[in-house]
């Protein structure tokens, strides 16, 4: 972050000022950069609100205790990240996960960091997931290796017996047709598969690894693939809101800028790699040991440095003859100085912050981008188009804005004569003369990616990342136009639709007191049954309101649906209700569907409950349910033969309280119609009636996706 005042608010999109197109003074700049980063390490973060944090202490890679006892792993990475973006000291304190629970459920430390499942989400209140917990399949040697869950099918599967792993049994696992053993440890369950017990063991590899690796003679197997079955994020007391925000905020700052996918890329990489990772550590650890003897003898050298020019300037002070040679010698050091910046091999680029002058570029720069120093020295950044996409220069300068800096973002650049180059930017901020700068890094791998095809990958993630994120946030902002929209509708037929019971109590209201005045006892007696159907009509449409609410809020919990099974059930709730309709009901083979069980008999018991409301009255009533298919997929289909309705005049048929019949005519609140369209919604899928006025209507609905273009 910006230790300087006005470099992380204001935008580079403010008026600005009469351009330079100079270069700026090196001097200058360098000084400006030499005071920003003595303010950086001069803030102690002292005044920042410390945190009690507590973790397992046996949870490798996520977190544990090194050989001198202390924290290590990806939680421990990620914390000091996270404190300085939310503003945060965390105390970290790692134990046995069964203290470190009990400690967190009596309030005696405020985050943890445990698998998300939904029996925890009463006692603990979860942040977006930020990493999955690997696990494996452990099997005997000779079997063989499994590639997916549905190899589990048949078998006896060992697994803890953990609150985590009971909730990933109901949920994730919940398809899969095989025995779930529970027992105590890693250890007792590898032990259950080499001796017979049990066919395969699904564990976590945290646990069970350590476990298979002491056993020389154990004569089991791990899976070559990783299972991610669980969600891993903090999680705080229920009541701790602020809190939450706090890290929820931190955490997608992260996210945006990279440094959060960087951490899990080192921690949390394939197990195959765990070994090479640790000969490139020992290689690095030599290599540090070259650069610290290296370091030692140019420290040595510096002050033997130090020294004569202590007593070179001792000469200058006495010798006034010998002033020009030290000016002289000074701007030989400003030239060299400036040739670190004009003539370092890699592109480097100063932005002015506020009004995004480019006040400065180096040869480099401008050697990849194939134009001369006139075409971008002393222009807006806005300039830039004609290399750089401006959607994704929009989204750097936005994550730019949020975090203070930029770490190794991928960037696709376009040289003047249109050949593509993959780049890495980074940024940062500083003052020159007390005006907010930014400094940019521009590194070209388009040759290193040619040659490494894991590299190759890992970029183009991370730019797919990238473009996600940006397409995201037109996408959010867009819905939210659509839904601010959609709010001021909803709320103006709501208000409508509330004031006429409302309107109605207040009139019997003063009617009954003017009878009561004049003595009018029982006129006045049925005036109060009237004040208290229209106070139930109400109480009826503000909870009906609550429920159309509820449908968006949760997530969806897919699983395969048998819709003629649910359709059956749902008549028959309906029949018996209305023993008096004498419908004829006829339901043809439905198809399974993959939906929200509790959401989908909302449906059908609103749009079965219409048609047999709204065909009582005929002569012979009728309704039939089927299914059929088209270019958008399965559309299930209610028919009736009941009243119908004018369709010119159901423009507003699917909102609250708009009904084409009176209330006297039919009894509802006029939201079924609504809560349909709401779910079908929230499943990406559409809904469509066709009706006439003494024919019947027929009302589809399909929860599918409309295709892709």
């Amino acid at each position: 972050m910006c230790p300087h005042a006005g470099c992380g608010s204001g935008s580079f999109e403010m008026p600005p000022p009469p351009i330079r197109t100079e270069p700026l003074d090196k001097r200058t700049f360098l000084l400006g950069a030499a005071i920003a980063a003595v303010d950086a390490h001069g803030q102690t973060g002292a005044d920042l609100p410390r945190i009690r944090y507590g973790g397992d202490a046996a949870f490798p890679p996520f977190e544990s205790l090194d050989a001198q006892g202390r924290p290590r792993g990806f939680q421990i990475d990620l914390l000091a990240e996270l404190g300085p973006v939310a503003g945060i000291r965390f105390d970290i304190a790692l134990k046995p996960w069964k203290e470190t629970e009990a400690a967190f459920r009596s309030g005696h430390l405020d985050v943890v960091a445990m698998v998300d499942a939904e029996p925890r989400r009463a006692w603990a209140r979860f942040t977006h997931g930020h990493a999955t917990p690997a696990m494996a399949v452990y099997h005997r040697e000779g079997q063989p290796d499994p590639q997916g869950m549905h190899d589990l099918a048949g078998l006896r599967v060992a697994v803890l017996d953990t609150e985590a792993m009971r909730d990933t049994i109901a949920t994730v696992l919940a398809g899969v047709r095989g025995t779930f053993v529970p027992l105590p440890t890693a250890d007792r369950a590898l032990a259950a598969v080499r001796a017979g017990e049990v066919d395969v063991a699904l564990l976590p590899r945290a646990y069970a690894d350590p476990v298979l690796g002491g056993d020389a003679e154990a004569r089991l197997r791990a899976s070559h693939l990783n299972l991610a079955l669980q969600t891993y994020a903090f999680a705080v007391a229920p009541d701790r809101t602020d809190l939450h925000a706090q890290l929820q905020r931190g955490l997608d700052a992260l996210e945006a800028n990279g440094r959060l996918e960087a951490l899990r890329v080192r921690w949390l990489s394939s197990h195959h790699d765990v070994a090479e990772r640790g000969r490139l550590e020992r290689g690095l650890s030599r290599q540090r040991d070259w650069t610290w003897g290296i370091a030692g003898l140019s420290a040595a050298a510096l002050l033997a440095m130090a020294a004569g020019l202590r007593q070179r300037s001792r000469r200058i002070a006495m010798e006034r003859a010998r002033r020009r040679d030290a000016e002289s010698a000074l701007l030989h050091a400003e030239a060299l100085l400036d040739r670190s910046f004009a003539q370092h091999v890699d592109p480097m680029l100063i932005v002015e912050h506020g009004s995004g002058v480019v006040r400065d570029a180096n040869a480099a720069l401008l050697e990849l981008l194939g134009i001369g120093p006139e075409a971008l020295i002393g222009t807006d950044l806005g300039h830039l188009d004609r290399h750089v996409d401006a959607a994704t220069l929009a989204q750097l300068i936005a994550s730019m804005e949020a975090d203070g800096a930029l770490e190794a973002a991928p960037l696709r650049l376009r040289r003047a004569d249109g050949e593509g180059r993959d780049c890495l930017v980074s940024a940062d901020c500083f003052a020159i003369g007390g005006v907010p700068h930014v400094f940019c890094i521009v590194r070209d791998i388009t040759e290193q990616l040619a040659a490494d095809l894991m590299l190759r990958h890992g970029y183009d993630a991370l730019a797919a990342e990238l473009e996600q994120s940006r397409v995201a946030l037109e996408a959010a902002r867009a819905g939210q136009v659509r839904a601010e929209g959609a709010l001021q509708e909803f709320t103006r037929a709501v208000a409508h639709d509330l004031k006429t019971p409302l309107n109605a109590m207040q009139g019997f209201a003063g009617l009954l007191r003017r009878r009561l005045q004049a003595g009018h006892v029982e006129e006045a007696m049925g005036y109060t049954d009237r004040i208290d159907r229209a106070a139930r009509r109400m109480t009826a449409m503000i909870n009906a309101l609550s429920r159309l609410s509820q449908v968006t809020r949760q997530p969806l919990q897919r699983a395969p649906v048998d819709m003629r099974a649910v359709v059956e059930d749902t008549w028959t709730l309906i029949a018996a209700a209305h023993p008096s309709r004498r419908t004829e009901f006829r339901v043809e083979a439905l198809p399974v569907v993959d939906a929200d069980p509790e959401l989908v008999v909302q449906v059908w018991q609103n749009l079965l409950d219409n048609a047999s409301k709204y065909s009582a009255r005929v002569a012979q009533p009728a309704v039939r349910v089927d299914s059929h298919r088209d270019a958008r997929g399965t559309w299930f289909r209610v028919t009736d033969n009941g009243d119908g309705f004018d369709m010119a005049s159901a423009t507003m048929l699917f909102q609250p309280f708009q009904r084409m019949h009176t209330a006297t005519q039919f009894e509802g609140t006029g939201v079924g119609l609504s809560l349909v369209r709401r779910i079908v919604d929230h499943h990406g899928g559409d809904v469509r009636l066709r009706s006439a006025p003494g024919v019947g209507t027929v009302a589809e609905f399909t929860l599918d996706p409309p295709p892709s273009p």
